[in-house]
């Protein structure tokens, strides 16, 4: 049996754990094959050049998973078995720190806004300091969390996952915060994977809240545009979302892929490997594209 993680973040984006501590992580789990995917950032690849790992030997493919905006709504789109340094000349030109910390202040301020009107209680003095993605909506995340009759009001800004996608993300909430001004289009980053000689997979299509029939839609909207694949398995499906997301990759003749986006301490339930204890990547399914896609290793 392979055990395979292809959506892990680390503290280069969203997540809250270095490259070498999550080298250990998956030593430790025992992974045979897996791919960081940060929030439109390789840096953790670079560390990978440079780290002693002394583990057992895993397998790898270069990863990145690019925000895009799509009518309006920010999606996000995995790139695998792309060439870092072209990659990184993408990333720059939309993720320079100055750009994304001046953003998310930005974003902060819009959501504090938000947070106030429904007289809701936080922490008036917090700030972004790093532009990481999603760094406001973290902050304000915790914050919010902090006291308790804002629980008790909205119960749902418990869980990290569910309040980003139906209520943060989604135009028809009042907690909506518009993240996707500057972003690139789903051409321009499906384009970008490509030409890094990667292959475009869209990512997690059921965890944006969305009936069937839309994500559908979504799915159509990128084959179109020229994806290579679906995120099949993630830790977000639930009843039949794999099987779904299997016919639809199929019927659009799509490679799949799938894996736990783990991000560490910030999602403190959601595991690597297994996620909510609800996933298990059948490496099967995956082998038809990583046989053709750049692959490296690490340790003995």
């Amino acid at each position: 049996m392979c055990i395979v993680d292809l959506h892990i973040h680390s503290n280069h984006s969203d997540g809250t754990f270095n490259t070498n501590e999550l080298l250990a992580l998956l030593n430790n789990a025992d992974v045979d094959f897996f791919s960081f995917t940060d929030h439109d950032n390789i840096s953790c690849y670079f560390d990978l050049e440079k780290l002693k790992y002394s583990g057992k030997k895993i397998h790898y493919v270069r990863g990145v998973e690019l925000s895009f905006s799509c009518h309006g709504q920010i999606r996000d789109m995995l790139g695998y078995g792309i060439d870092i340094n072209t990659m990184k000349e993408f990333l720059d030109l939309y993720y320079a720190d100055e750009i994304t910390i001046k953003k998310q202040n930005y974003i902060l301020e819009q959501f504090k806004h938000i947070c106030a009107t429904l007289d809701l209680k936080f922490d008036e003095d917090i700030r972004c300091c790093s532009g990481k993605k999603a760094e406001a909506f973290i902050l304000m995340h915790e914050s919010l969390n902090r006291y308790s009759e804002n629980i008790e009001k909205y119960p749902f800004i418990q869980h990290n996952t569910k309040f980003y996608w139906e209520h943060f993300a989604n135009r028809n909430s009042p907690f909506f915060v518009d993240e996707t001004f500057d972003l690139p289009t789903t051409s321009d980053v499906v384009s970008a994977i490509h030409k890094a000689g990667g292959l475009a997979f869209l990512a997690h299509p059921c965890a944006y809240g969305l009936s069937k029939e839309h994500v559908e839609e979504l799915i159509c909207l990128a084959v179109n545009i020229g994806i290579d694949g679906l995120e099949v398995y993630h830790s977000s499906n639930k009843n039949d979302d794999v099987e779904f997301l299997k016919s639809q990759a199929h019927i659009n003749h799509l490679y799949m892929s799938g894996g736990s986006d783990f991000h560490g301490n910030i999602k403190p339930k959601l595991k690597l490997v297994t996620g909510y204890e609800n996933m298990k990547v059948n490496y099967m399914d995956l082998q038809p594209w990583l046989s053709k896609v750049e692959r490296f290793s690490i340790g003995k």
